[in-house]
């Protein structure tokens, strides 16, 4: 089965890509230029050289493929007007529709609520409050993205973490949704690269966003 992976040279990707050829899947990455693939992936990942922002690019990455994982991040990017990652996204799913796929898994943060049944609490409020106004450019994108998904009627899942850490899996202890459950505030890499793995063919979460963390 064939993966397209987005976003595939950030930690979480480069995670996700490994965990990938772990299971067994075929993968094809976009990657913006052949200086940032980590050279273990030798011959394993089928490359297209490319940017989210153009189709021609996007189409080339899903040609073949059977579900389709979206890892980029507005939080680290440049900030510019430009809602490049909502630009994006509209190709990857409008590709999607052309090329009859139907799995799209994405990530999120607790910022933009894509879940009737959260309850969020007072942590979790201020945070959303927090990053509307602190990086409004990142909250715009990020609602830009999860409004093209959501309104896209693909099988989607949208991921959704608060803080990336490093070091090496230490499995999830919290999957759910935000409210009066224990969820933490973090997750590694690691953990949310498998997690997002697992969804390729999990079907509990589809039209859902999950929250996960250590």
């Amino acid at each position: 089965m064939k993966v397209t992976v987005f976003g595939a040279v950030s930690p979480i990707g480069q995670e996700l890509v490994e965990d990938l050829l772990f299971r067994g899947y075929e993968v094809i990455a976009l990657v913006p230029g052949p200086s940032k693939v980590p050279a273990g992936w030798g011959q394993d990942v089928e490359l297209v050289i490319g940017q989210i922002t153009d189709p021609a690019a996007v189409d080339t990455a899903l040609r073949g493929s059977e579900a389709v994982i979206n890892t980029l991040d507005p939080r680290p990017r440049p900030r510019s007007r430009r809602l490049s990652l909502v630009e994006g996204t509209g190709h990857i799913v409008a590709g999607m529709h052309r090329h009859g796929i139907r799995r799209y898994i994405g990530h999120g943060t607790p910022v933009v609520s894509l879940c009737p049944k959260e309850k969020p609490t007072t942590r979790i409020k201020v945070h959303r409050f927090l990053a509307r106004h602190l990086d409004p450019h990142a909250y715009r994108q990020m609602a830009g993205m999860l409004q093209v998904v959501a309104g896209s009627e693909l099988d989607w899942t949208i991921v959704r973490f608060m803080h990336v850490t490093g070091g090496s899996a230490r499995g999830l202890k919290y999957v759910g949704f935000f409210g009066p459950g224990a969820v933490g505030s973090s997750a590694t890499a690691a953990d949310i690269a498998r997690f997002t793995a697992t969804q390729i063919l999990e079907t509990a979460y589809i039209r859902d966003a999950p929250a996960v963390s250590n």
